[in-house]
């Protein structure tokens, strides 16, 4: 989702050129609204040779990284404009001091107000965490380390592993506990692992952050120096035992159901019943359905490092964790020591956001859906949810096509994606079943005692859905998100209100850049449910294989090149993309904007005799795709993200996306030999 990069030459003479094709068709309709604003586009540069410069580089000489982000572009434009509304919705809560006691007015006004009080904040101190220091300084057994580690836990600390409720991947109508590998301060395994200069880097500033932490809490620099390293020791084994994020994205590699004692046995140094009793799970009976342990061979690593680490490292493991946990509560001495690492190092920020915005994400990251609700009431209109639906439904209708008219594929998988897709569900807009928060209690005295109580209540929210049946209502996005997700579990897409919006959207704009956006967003949800790894999923959620061995080997083959064409592409400095790792996202982009395109090809406003702004509508279709990335990085934040995110960089998911789509070729007039125009033979068609 972002990117940026800049060229200058053959100005006139490409855009005469380009646009001889265009005014050739038709008379002009300058009164009808577009949805593009051609002031971004770069007619210095041949579409067809660098579409996503010509179609965003203006916008990105006129919108410079604001200092406090890591990125800017359409996506932050909009989260801004969200974060405007939201913001009105804190404020006048948290002026209104006679809300009912318990009502989702006063719980999101006292949040918001206790989050603000940077005086009482700073006043405070390390105070917020010496409660749960003097817990950890009174571990003497093993026992007992086990037990404020559950606690911690259960407050959103502790590191080791994760822990949630989730739908079991073969029998989608349970929901079981699952383990996942976890512990680590950095953003992955590979940070801990790999020595190239960034890595080396990172891991350097990574324990200078250690280290001052340390200091802060009254250790002398050698002392701080030693613990840190100790800490580090932790996490390399941790690390050195976890699966990379290519591995798990693999379906099959992270599921190993086991029953309560597999798992004892799997740690026999490690009581369990510890940590259930904490988190609320303690009858056994809750888990008749089975317990999923993501990789094995880590919590195995885990039960040695159990007995093979002192325990006075694992008490400062526990304190490091609180705080890397925590740093952005407490007062600024340790707040700054934490964006100098997250925000700086990791991912260039120049200087923190204002206080209101990160009291936006307190309270956000506690009362999220309640928020939502006051969020939709203002900004989302019915009217936006019925058409959006229908626009779903043309481009579901689309991929049914394009998969009956597959020539790769044989009748018998055919029949069976088909069955998937008739069974999408589809969800637009916000939830119709608010959660009940009636059982977090918020008030005006602390905000850090605020936000544990809230990761308490978040857990035991969770929790309680282990044994139940799945919630087909639940929602894993707020109202105001801007963003989108398939869940092969639930075999559902979902759209939420704030992605419902302009650049994306707009009920009034032009149904040719609406398709070349949301329904873009909308083709690339459904075409997740057959990428390489939603494609192990049935029409019921469970990881099944419906494919024939032929069709199988077939998908494949068109998968590994769509992988080699992306690791080609140089992301920043020496860094390249992983073909491999960005795969799912790769094929649904593709699959999303062929489907998209051919969704408005057959739709009622679809006229090609009518131009806006001087372009056809399947050149507004294509411009309309490129603007939604128009996004740039800063290059510590893409370094990051194209060694541990499964997106690729926006550049590439706009060019590298149209370099196989004929309809591109055709809507800019491209000849073989340009750069938007892979060869006939290389074209990758997935769906």
């Amino acid at each position: 989702m972002r990117h940026n990069f800049i060229s200058f030459i053959t100005a006139i003479c490409v855009i005469l050129i380009f646009n001889s094709g265009v005014t050739a068709q038709s008379s002009s309709s300058d009164d009808l609204k577009s949805g593009l604003n051609p002031e971004n586009f770069d007619h210095s540069i041949d579409p067809n040779s660098d579409f996503f410069d010509f179609a965003c580089n203006k916008w990105f000489e006129k919108n410079p990284i604001p200092a406090q982000n890591s990125r800017w572009g359409t996506w932050d434009v909009l989260i801004e404009q969200n974060y405007e509304v939201l913001k009105k919705i804190l404020e006048d809560a948290s002026r209104n001091t006679s809300a009912a006691p318990g009502s989702i007015e006063q719980k999101l006004g006292d949040l918001y107000f206790t989050a603000m009080d940077t005086v009482k904040i700073e006043k405070s101190g390390i105070e917020p965490l010496k409660k749960y220091f003097e817990m950890i300084d009174g571990i003497s057994t093993q026992e007992e380390f086990q037990k404020v580690f559950a606690y911690l836990k259960s407050a959103g600390s502790g590191g080791l592993f994760s822990v949630w409720a989730g739908q079991d991947d073969k029998n989608s109508r349970n929901v079981i506990l699952q383990f996942y590998q976890g512990g680590l301060g950095l953003s992955g395994k590979e940070y801990y692992t790999k020595n190239d200069e960034n890595s080396v880097k990172v891991r350097e500033k990574y324990m200078e952050f250690m280290r001052k932490i340390f200091a802060l809490l009254g250790n002398d620099n050698i002392t701080a120096g030693g613990i840190a390293q100790r800490i580090m020791d932790i996490e390399k084994r941790l690390a050195d035992a976890s699966m990379t994020r290519l591995e798990t994205r693999q379906a099959e590699a992270t599921y190993h159901p086991m029953n309560f004692q597999e798992v004892k046995d799997l740690m026999p140094d490690y009581n369990f019943d510890i940590l259930f009793n904490e988190i609320g799970i303690s009858d056994e009976r809750r888990f008749g359905k089975g317990i999923n342990v993501g990789q094995p061979e880590f919590f195995k690593e885990l039960n040695r490092m159990l007995a093979d680490v002192k325990l006075e490292d694992w008490k400062n493991y526990l304190k490091w964790n609180l705080i890397r946990n925590n740093a952005d509560k407490l007062s600024p001495d340790f707040e700054n020591a934490s964006f100098e690492f997250y925000g700086k190092t990791l991912r260039g920020s120049e200087e923190q956001r204002p206080r209101w915005k990160k009291s936006l994400s307190f309270v956000e990251s506690a009362l999220g859906e309640p928020l939502g609700q006051k969020f939709v009431e203002l900004k989302f209109k019915p009217e936006t949810k019925s058409k959006a639906l229908q626009m779903v439904n043309n481009i579901k209708e689309s991929f049914k096509d394009r998969i009956n008219q597959n020539d790769w594929m044989s009748e018998a998988t055919k029949k069976e994606a088909l069955k998937k897709l008739s069974t999408f569900n589809v969800k637009i807009g916000y939830t119709d079943e608010w959660k009940d928060y009636s059982g977090l209690e918020i008030d005006r005295n602390s905000f850090f005692d605020n936000m544990i109580r809230a990761s308490k209540f978040r857990m035991k929210q969770n929790m309680e859905k282990i044994g139940k049946p799945v919630n087909k209502n639940d929602w894993y996005m707020y109202p105001q998100t801007v963003n989108a997700y398939y869940s092969s579990s639930n075999n559902e897409i979902v759209f939420p209100a704030g992605i419902l919006q302009p650049p994306f959207y707009d009920p009034a704009a032009d149904d040719a850049v609406n398709y070349g956006g949301i329904g873009m967003v909308i083709g690339h949800e459904i075409s997740h449910g057959f990428d390489d790894q939603g494609r192990k999923y049935d029409s019921e959620g469970n990881m099944k294989d419906w494919w024939t061995e032929e069709d199988a080997a077939n998908f494949k083959v068109r998968a590994d090149m769509l992988a080699k064409q992306y690791s080609g592409y140089n992301a920043v400095d020496s860094y390249y993309v992983d073909g491999n790792l960005t795969l799912g996202e790769n094929i649904a982009d593709l699959g999303g904007i062929i489907t998209a395109y051919h969704a408005y090809m057959k739709s009622i406003d679809y006229n090609d005799e009518i131009l806006i702004d001087g372009y056809t509508p399947s050149q507004r279709f294509f411009l309309g795709f490129a603007q939604m990335w128009m996004i740039n990085y800063r290059p510590e934040l893409m370094t990051m993200l194209v060694k541990t995110d499964s997106h690729s960089p926006p550049k590439f998911r706009v060019n590298g996306t149209i370099t196989n789509v004929e309809e591109f070729v055709k809507a800019f007039g491209g000849k073989e030999g340009d750069p938007m125009v892979n060869p006939k033979d290389k074209k990758i068609v997935i769906w």
